[in-house]
């Protein structure tokens, strides 16, 4: 195997899912491809694009990256892709942007009618501390990694309060971790968490990354849903069957013509989901069979 190819093989033995590093028999089979197949530059690339750490279900948007994917497959183009880790879209940092702002007014006059006021409760200069310690660190998230690690720093060294002190003493405090994982679709959720702990006198936490996934189904349903009907729609293709559904058709519109160049490509990215999809049976406690490549 020439250098080249064997960069393309080793592609599957960085960090995966759980921590994986030994390849499997369908990793095998796609390795011995690469020897059959005169790939052009722009698959080796396009396959760098696929699902793997930095590029995971938990992102806002993970499912218009993985159609991006797709649509590289199909255009036989390389393009930027969304989803990625950091990727907050503007929506949300808009949303990011009136949470903090809310936040702040509510630490410094204990005024506000919404969801935010009532899980924050009566106004203490405990919790007014700790909500102004949340409402700087969340506006600091659309400010840079310096800026707002020299803010969490700040309160690190500052917070007085206990409130305060459990949301920011410490790298894995629970504001310093959401803060640093901004990408998560949970994000906007976590931060209702802190406030509702805030309000109730809790120990606060969040869920970022992986785990966030142990909530979707009732946070965000269709991300799983969709995961899946992709996942089946590329098995499909595979296998050489019809769509079964619109959402089917959309996929195979996209891949595009059938070739041995995009059969390997949408046989790894269909191998990438695999992993994500049977590491989600297990933290959902679910049980589905999915198609073999050999």
């Amino acid at each position: 195997m020439k250098v080249s190819d064997r960069r393309i093989a080793e592609w599957w033995e960085a960090p995966g899912i759980d921590g994986r590093e030994a390849f499997d028999e369908e990793i095998l089979y796609l390795n011995t491809l690469i020897e059959e197949i005169a790939l052009p530059r722009w698959a080796i690339l396009v396959r760098d694009r696929m699902p793997r750490w930095g590029f995971e279900p938990c992102a806002h948007r993970f499912l218009e990256g993985l159609e991006q994917v797709m649509g590289m497959i199909g255009s036989g183009r390389v393009c930027p892709r969304f989803g990625g880790c950091g990727d907050v879209p503007l929506s949300v940092q808009r949303r990011l942007d009136h949470v903090g702002v809310a936040l702040l007014q509510w630490a410094e006059a204990g005024n506000g009618t919404g969801s935010l006021a009532r899980q924050l409760g009566e106004h203490t200069p405990d919790r007014a501390e700790a909500a102004q310690a949340m409402g700087e660190v969340v506006l600091g998230i659309g400010q840079g990694p310096a800026f707002l690690d020299a803010t969490l720093d700040r309160w690190a060294e500052r917070a007085q309060s206990a409130s305060a002190r459990n949301l920011v003493d410490g790298e894995e405090a629970p504001l310093a971790v959401l803060a640093h994982h901004p990408c998560s679709y949970a994000l906007l959720w976590n931060i209702n968490r802190l406030t509702h702990s805030v309000g109730n006198g809790e120990v606060p936490s969040v869920l970022v990354c992986i785990p966030s996934l142990r909530v979707a189904p009732k946070l965000d349903p269709e991300r799983v849903c969709t995961l899946r009907d992709v996942g089946e729609a590329l098995a499909r293709w595979l296998q050489g069957f019809p769509p079964q559904h619109s959402l089917g058709e959309r996929v195979y519109g996209m891949i595009g013509p059938r070739d041995e160049v995009r059969r390997w490509l949408v046989a790894s990215l269909y191998k990438t989901l695999k992993l994500w999809l049977v590491y989600l049976d297990g933290i959902l406690g679910e049980n589905h069979e999915y198609f073999s490549l050999i």
